[in-house]
């Protein structure tokens, strides 16, 4: 426990330190950023991408892209067209001005990162990359573990929890009439039909549902 205490502890001042580090930064460099506009502009980088494309790059909602979007835009960071095949769909892109700041903040990490580990022997740091890699695998592995997906999407077998009924009004009463709602548990079952999801409800019931309706049911699976 107490390596555990100790990791937690290093991770925390490091992360906490190099965003400071990136603050002062800023200050110096690009004032008119804050941190969330510069790692919209890091994900962007030299590709044009739809508003659909750049909301899930950034684990954020539509609504909130559009936001963030509009206000860079205001400031000249970032381009915006539609679509020629497709007028509802809007492409976002780096301005010359936005290249221009992700050029700064591409350097100021390289730099940032060659000036803290100048002293330490190239043998510690390969090491230490090494178990990185391996807590982040472990960090992706536990992320995928804790998304929501469609029933549709998990192995018979799987406990799971709601987390959100999608469909019209028609479909989520229907739902909530048999049982599944927010936060209740069920474990997938074999249907013995190809078209069709099989629930074990908490009730010890069993609701089979199709496989269009029961894309509407997002859940994430319970720990073991």
């Amino acid at each position: 426990m107490n390596n555990i205490n100790k990791v937690n502890d290093v991770l925390e001042n490091f992360y906490k330190l190099f965003y400071e580090t990136e603050d002062l930064a800023l200050k110096r460099g690009i004032k008119c950023l804050t941190h969330t506009e510069l790692h919209i502009i890091e994900a962007i980088g030299k590709e044009s991408l739809s508003m659909n494309e750049l909301s899930d790059r950034l684990g954020i909602t539509m609504g909130t892209a559009t936001v963030a979007i509009t206000k860079l835009r205001e400031k000249g960071f970032i381009d915006r067209v539609r679509s020629d095949a497709d007028r509802r769909k809007v492409y976002v892109s780096l301005s010359k001005k936005g290249l221009e700041a992700l050029g700064y903040h591409n350097n100021y990490h390289k730099n940032i990162i060659s000036t803290i580990t100048e002293n330490i022997p190239e043998k510690d740091l390969d090491h230490f990359t090494k178990t990185f890699e391996l807590i982040l695998k472990n960090l992706e592995d536990k992320t995928e573990f804790f998304k929501p997906h469609s029933v549709t999407e998990f192995p018979v077998g799987a406990v799971v929890s709601i987390t959100e009924v999608k469909g019209t009004p028609i479909i989520q009463d229907y739902f909530s009439a048999n049982g599944i709602e927010h936060y209740t548990s069920v474990k997938i079952v074999d249907s013995e039909e190809k078209d069709k999801v099989a629930l074990l409800k908490e009730d010890g019931l069993i609701l089979k549902v199709n496989l269009l309706d029961a894309k509407n049911i997002i859940a994430i699976k319970v720990e073991e």
